[in-house]
């Protein structure tokens, strides 16, 4: 079964919905909040889900606007969370602005799950790039490295184990939030599995997206016969999530009209169950 774990603009709190087919998604819960956090600013943003190797479903979320700080918990069953924390990824750098939309992937060149975000270091306006950092346990860190820098403002990184590679979704954060404008919307490239802290990035793609989206997530399915992509991407300008499709995870077509989300979600994230 597949998950999606999001939060909502009126309330800042860890929702669920799941899916048996990848087009149709219900509310988990009853529609009710399954988790509120208990630390820091006591928002969760941008929450993102990992079933771990030990069967353990991992919880990172962003922590307001301007935290250094990230939060996690833990599940065994996506209802019950306990061992909530601030994780301080970036406070040895205090000039850092925010740390926003943390994933994981589980990096197999690193033998560790890498944590990943989007932060701002230094003052004036917010210029983001990707950080890192590395753990077996998510009790102790190694100390954030950048990760991903393409020489300009990108946030929203999503990665995707292909077998071979990594292949990774990010929002090109140029331009203004303004309808019109240009970038504002996701591009996609792959990086090799050598557990190196700042990958080689490969096969840099065009927009893919209509500007004005981000936070992707990408999750595939078996129908009628063939693999699809499916990438979901928060309109966060008009508040409403687009879908789109790919077979080959180069064309994409938009298929909005022919995925049913709830409604009022906010930067979410698909997972397997």
């Amino acid at each position: 079964m597949l998950m999606f774990s999001y939060f909502k603009t009126e309330d800042e709190k860890l929702y669920l919905a799941g899916s048996e087919d990848g087009y149709d998604w219900q509310e988990w819960h009853g529609g009710q909040a399954v988790f509120a956090s208990p630390v820091g600013t006591t928002q969760i943003r941008d929450p993102f889900i990992i079933r771990g190797l030990d069967g353990i479903y991992h919880l990172v979320w962003t922590d307001g606007w301007n935290s250094r700080s990230i939060g996690y918990a833990s599940s065994k069953d996506l209802l019950h969370w306990e061992g909530a924390k601030l994780i301080p990824v970036m406070e040895h750098l205090p000039q850092t602005q925010n740390t926003w939309a943390p994933e994981i992937f589980y990096d197999e060149g690193a033998e560790a799950y890498r944590i990943f975000w989007s932060s701002t270091v230094g003052e004036g306006p917010r210029n983001h790039r990707i950080w890192s950092v590395t753990t077996k346990d998510f009790e102790t860190f190694t100390e954030a490295a950048l990760f991903f820098d393409p020489g300009y403002n990108v946030i929203d990184a999503c990665v995707t184990d292909m077998g071979e590679s990594y292949f990774m979704l990010f929002k090109d954060e140029r331009g203004v939030n303004e309808p019109g404008t240009d970038y504002k919307a996701i591009r996609s490239c792959s990086f090799a599995k050598d557990g190196s802290d700042r990958p080689e990035i490969m096969n840099m793609s065009g927009l893919l997206t209509a500007p004005l989206t981000e936070g992707p997530t990408l999750y595939t399915i078996d129908r009628n016969g063939r693999q699809e992509w499916i990438m979901l991407v928060d309109g966060f300008h008009e508040r409403f999530y687009s879908t789109y499709r790919s077979t080959d995870l180069q064309s994409w077509e938009e298929i909005s009209s022919e995925v049913h989300l709830p409604t009022g979600l906010r930067h979410g994230a698909a997972f397997k169950r």
